[in-house]
Order: C-alpha cells, then structure tokens, then sequence
C-alpha cells in the first residue's frame, strides 16, 4: 500500500509539473519575458529540472539504468530552454515562431540551430528507449535479444535520427513521402543486419 501512494504521489506531482511547464511555454508566454531573473523565468527553469526529474528519475531507477535520469533531465531541460528563448544570442521569440516552427517554415538554417536538433534527438531517445526495451521483452524470444539494453538504445536512437532528419529535410524543403518512406526502410534494414549479427 505505501508503494502504491508513493506511486501515486509521484505520478500526480509529476503530471502537475508537466502541466505547469506546458502552461509557462504555450499559455503563460514565458519566452516574452526580457529578464532572465524575472521570478517567472526563475519558475519556469526550476520546472524544466522539476518535470523531467520526477519522470524520468524514477522511470531510469526501474530500469536500473544509473545514467538515464541525468540524461534525460539535462536533454529535456536543455530543449524546453531552447522552445521558450530560442538559441543562445537569439531575439526573443514568441510560442508561434520557437526554433522548430522557425526551421520547419524555412525562417532559419538548420545548421544554425543544430544544437536544437540534438537537444530534439536526446528528448525523443529518452521517451523511445524504455518502450523499445519493453517491446524487446514481449517481442523477442532469445534471452540475448530480450535483455540487450545496447539493442534497445539502438532502436530509440535510429528512430530519433529518423525523426530529427525528417525535420532537417522538411526544413530545406526537400520533404516527399517516398524519401521518408525509403529512409525507415533503411533504418528498419540496419537494425535487421545488427539484429542478425547478434543472434
């Protein structure tokens, strides 16, 4: 019974930080706010550590992966910076021209907001690693496949450069349904070979 309360708990504050930081960015327009120590900024970074921290900490705890919830909480920190003020020296922008409505609608270069993209590969990693993980557990009948913790960062982190060059494609304009069908066949090719290769 304690377990589960503690669950609970966690689960309720982590959902009212997640919240509160979806307020602060789409709602509350932090990113117009010039100070960087205006006391709103000052909440709004605390809920980007917050948020992060209460999910994926104890997500990284269950899977007994030590480095998971530093990991995430710095990616996700860094990319909700980077939606709400944009790339360091950059004017302030509004929630409708954040950096990736910026790139997909050809207002900036991709290459000068790569740091964007790599903060948008680690948030996607972290939300497709446990899942793959999980999946490989039901999916896979070879012990080596089930618990091969490489094979499901693989997973996540091809799929997050699938989706990150999607946007870097769709940026320079150069997004066709063929071209994204043919890179995850691609993708779904190399992850077959380092599968084979392993078993």
């Amino acid at each position: 019974m304690p377990d589960r309360r503690l669950f609970w708990t966690l689960a309720v504050t982590a959902g009212i930080s997640w919240a509160s930081w979806a307020y602060f960015l789409f709602f509350f327009d932090v990113g117009d706010i010039p100070s960087p120590w205006d006391p709103w900024r000052i909440v709004f970074y605390i809920l980007l550590f917050l948020a992060p921290g209460l999910t994926f900490v104890p997500i990284g705890r269950w899977l007994k992966w030590r480095f998971f919830g530093l990991y995430a909480v710095l990616g996700w920190a860094t990319f909700g910076y980077l939606w709400a003020f944009g790339p360091p020296g950059s004017e302030v922008l509004p929630p409708e021209k954040h950096p990736l409505l910026r790139v997909m609608m050809g207002e900036e270069s991709p290459l000068g907001l790569w740091y964007f993209f790599l903060a948008l590969f680690i948030v996607l990693t972290t939300i497709l690693a446990p899942p793959a993980y999980h999946l490989g557990l039901r999916l896979f009948t070879s012990r080596t496949h089930q618990q091969d913790i490489v094979r499901a960062w693989r997973e996540a982190g091809l799929l997050s450069l699938y989706f990150v060059g999607m946007a870097l494609i769709r940026s320079l304009g150069l997004f066709t349904w063929p071209i994204a069908l043919l890179s995850l066949l691609f993708l779904a090719l190399v992850e077959a070979l380092f599968l084979a290769q392993k078993g």
